[in-house]
């Protein structure tokens, strides 16, 4: 009986444990197919749809280093899942290095299609402008905690995920639906789902939400509806303007 009682909370965690693990990387996998899809056509499928060359070489190391951090996600997960810590924390020097050049290739890349687009009066630059800059400071904040906090591995992963989250309202974007395609505000709330899905989590594995997730989806939510509605006023449009100006 004894040998029970003592057993019997080791199993709990054990399922439990096994059951984060699930979750986390069938989150990475959403986030990945999300991705896919929605620069299928016009980055890793280009070829298949007969897109037209990306804009500028830029785009292209954008697009490859965002590409390797979703990859190195999936893969952390599933290392993760199957107990493999060690090559975990070596793969994750991967991510110290990567997460910089995500921000920093986001940011030139926004640069660069808010000038291409200046001159296509049917597209409201600026606003995308803005919207590209919400989603790579909702990316930003979450992953520098996220590796901040990397010894304590609740915050970490969460973290982690909430960060990478941010980005997949420009995936969301880019889905060949007409309900979603080229149109932020619904992009972003499709993205939320996905911060939803990790609150439904918490409340189901802990009946509590993590003050990371709170935290974390808080940030993004703010942040994108912030650059949203932002990305509709007059000071906005003259700073943009100023920008444009800049590489004339």
């Amino acid at each position: 009986m004894a040998t029970l009682a003592v057993e019997s909370p080791v199993i709990g965690k054990s399922v439990a444990r096994t059951r984060e693990h699930r979750f986390f990387a069938g989150m990475s996998g959403v986030i990945a197919l999300v991705v896919f899809i929605g620069f299928a056509r016009t980055y890793y499928l280009a070829s298949v749809f007969g897109a037209k060359p990306l804009a500028a070489p830029i785009v292209h190391v954008h697009g490859a280093v965002f590409t390797a951090w979703i990859a190195l996600l999936v893969v952390q997960t599933l290392l993760v899942g199957s107990g493999r810590q060690g090559l975990h924390r070596t793969l994750g020097l991967i991510g110290f290095g990567l997460a910089p050049l995500v921000v920093l290739l986001g940011v030139l890349v926004a640069i660069e299609m808010v000038k291409r687009f200046a001159v296509i009066p049917s597209v409201d630059s600026p606003l995308i402008f803005a919207v590209a800059l919400s989603e790579i400071t909702g990316f930003a904040i979450p992953v520098f905690f996220a590796l901040r906090l990397r010894r304590r591995r609740e915050f970490h992963k969460r973290l982690i995920m909430i960060g990478t989250i941010a980005m997949t309202t420009a995936g969301f974007g880019r889905w060949p639906a007409a309900f979603l395609l080229h149109k932020p505000l619904p992009a972003m709330l499709a993205a939320f789902t996905l911060l939803g899905a990790m609150m439904t989590f918490d409340l189901l594995s802990m009946r509590r939400l993590h003050p990371a997730t709170v935290r974390g989806s808080a940030w993004v939510v703010f942040v994108e509806l912030g650059g949203f509605a932002f990305g509709h006023t007059a000071l906005w449009h003259a700073f943009v303007a100023h920008v444009r100006s800049l590489g004339a």
